[in-house]
């Protein structure tokens, strides 16, 4: 086909638009990286390389099931809550146990003589009984406070599990969300190279003009585009999920499908 002036205008403003998109890109992948790190939980400034190309991989076999049962024996906060629930509860045992009587037995068995044919036996036994009277007030005062400690551990604790709960279904639905957008693009990405090829045949056989090359070009670079930010989008609710269920540094490559 024949390239009239108009048409190669119309392409250097093009090279000129696609020059200023490619330096949004790099704005932007600058502030994906950021974003990532502080999914994966990396030191605030930590720096990092991205030395694997991460495709698509969708992640099975991990349920909502799963991801809560691997977040309640993962989550080092939470963890950490239940020990200091439990560390209440034994501390209100033992208070209460104090307000208790208490029985202790002594005993004691030898021999004694001047010579051992001449030995007697010999024992002694003793009991004790305490019971806090005078000690009731400080002892109860005691308990008051143990029973308040331990209904605030408590009520920290429920609220993390409820927390934890919270953010694996939401990462769980954005990374549905995200499976589902990704996989609308890569219909998208199809159908716009084939409208390429076909206006490319077009205007090879002279029955249409470069522009309508130029515009499915355009429209196969912004289904691209739109790709990427698919695939980051899915990547990141992988990420998020990791985070959620806890040690994401050690289960976010699994979760990426780049564990070596």
């Amino acid at each position: 086909g024949l390239v009239a002036g108009i048409d190669v205008v119309r392409a250097e403003v093009q090279v000129q638009n696609q020059r200023q998109r490619r330096i949004q890109a790099d704005n932007n992948f600058a502030k994906a990286k950021l974003r990532l790190a502080r999914a994966i939980g990396f030191a605030p400034g930590q720096a990092f390389t991205l030395t694997d190309k991460i495709p698509y991989a969708a992640l099975d076999g991990v349920s909502l099931e799963k991801a809560l049962a691997d977040a309640y024996v993962q989550r080092p906060d939470y963890l950490a809550a239940r020990e200091r629930l439990s560390a209440a509860e034994a501390m209100q045992k033992a208070t209460a146990a104090e307000l208790l009587p208490s029985l202790r037995l002594d005993a004691d068995y030898g021999t004694i003589g001047q010579a051992a044919d001449q030995a007697h036996p010999t024992y002694a036994l003793a009991a004790t009984v305490r019971v806090p009277i005078f000690e009731g007030g400080r002892t109860q005062a005691k308990r008051v406070e143990a029973d308040a400690v331990v209904r605030q551990r408590r009520a920290e604790y429920d609220d993390l599990r409820g927390r934890i709960d919270m953010d694996v279904r939401t990462a769980m639905l954005d990374l549905v969300a995200a499976t589902q957008q990704l996989e609308a693009v890569q219909t998208t990405v199809r159908l716009a190279n084939e409208e390429l090829v076909q206006a490319r045949d077009r205007f090879a056989a002279g029955v249409a003009g470069n522009l309508e090359v130029v515009q499915a070009q355009e429209a196969v670079a912004a289904a691209a585009d739109h790709y990427i930010e698919a695939l980051y989008g899915h990547n990141v609710a992988k990420a998020t999920l990791a985070l959620a269920v806890g040690s994401a540094e050690q289960s976010v490559m699994n979760f990426l499908g780049g564990a070596r």
